[in-house]
């Protein structure tokens, strides 16, 4: 062994670092740790690497990561800085999370735009699969990334998600906001609302599915993300119609139902373009426009069903 290397046996060890032997022994065998030098068949020594990679994740597993997260950002530490767990450093001053004072600023940037492209990542999975279907996995395979990579930036999925619903939002529809806003109309304001929403339909049904998945998870976090989310939807078109009704422009309708009942007409009109391709765009609009205007009782009253 090298004379100048300080060796340990698995007894000192375990009373160096607080780690009990069995745990040592786990350790080395998911990679989170070298493997000792044996020098017989029930002898072998531990370096002082050893000490400072337990004291690293035991810091790291203070901070909640969990082991898988552990071991990549070891080994992501040691790409850059082959020595890191090496040399007589204190042992408090090697945190979880905390780049080597040496690239800092390379590290940070670079740190930054993996967490954006993981959020580009989650918020287009979102979309597509839902919160349920989606896995870390996907987004990793799909970044090329380790799911530790994932895990030091969120706990996660449903932090992902958090961070991922307003930008969901952001993207689709801030334009189309913008141009409500400067609508005094509260016919006019629907009927803006409808076109902002029509062209990224599929997009929307997402989000409003993403809110119903929420709601009803177990997570109260969740279940208020959810509720949060579909509000959002909900009130800008239960305000306006509530407007509407005031000015006697609609009918005299609960505004809060209403609403829902938009919202419900738009979300499966993406189903009914699957089932009748003709049906064109505008007439969603004109069909809702015409059963907050006039109800559906124009042509029971006069004894005539229309085709």
């Amino acid at each position: 062994m090298d004379d100048k290397t300080k060796w340990y046996r698995i007894s000192q060890l375990e009373r160096i670092s607080g780690v009990p032997r069995r745990t040592i022994h786990f350790y080395v065998a998911q990679g989170l740790l070298h493997r000792p030098k044996k020098t017989g068949k029930t002898m072998a020594y531990y370096d002082s690497r050893h000490v400072r990679r337990l004291e690293f994740i035991k810091a790291s597993k203070r901070r909640g990561l969990p082991l898988v997260a552990i071991r990549e950002k070891i080994s992501e530490f040691e790409s850059s800085d082959p020595v890191a767990f090496d040399g007589d450093r204190p042992l408090t001053s090697l945190h979880a999370g905390r780049s080597f004072p040496r690239k800092k600023g390379k590290m940070k940037a670079a740190g930054k735009k993996t967490r954006e492209r993981i959020l580009d990542a989650g918020s287009y999975l979102f979309r597509e699969k839902g919160y349920k279907e989606s896995k870390i996995s996907d987004i990793t395979k799909g970044l090329n990334v380790g799911k530790g990579t994932f895990y030091f930036y969120f706990p996660d999925k449903k932090a992902l998600l958090f961070e991922c619903v307003p930008r969901i939002f952001f993207d689709l529809f801030s334009q189309g906001w913008d141009r409500i806003r400067a609508v005094e109309d509260p016919l006019k304001r629907l009927e803006l609302r409808a076109e902002t929403v029509i062209p990224v339909l599929k997009e929307f049904c997402a989000i409003v599915q993403l809110s119903k998945e929420a709601m009803e998870d177990d997570d109260p976090k969740l279940q208020q993300l959810g509720r949060k989310t579909y509000l959002s939807i909900c009130r800008p078109i239960e305000s306006d119609i509530k407007r509407g009704v005031e000015l006697g422009l609609f009918s005299p309708i609960n505004p809060k139902i209403a609403a829902v009942f938009m919202i419900g007409i738009m979300e499966h009109f993406y189903y009914i373009q699957t089932i009748d391709p003709d049906y064109h765009p505008s007439a969603v609009w004109a069909d809702i426009q015409r059963l907050l205007v006039d109800g559906i009782r124009g042509s029971l009253n006069t004894g005539s069903c229309s085709p």
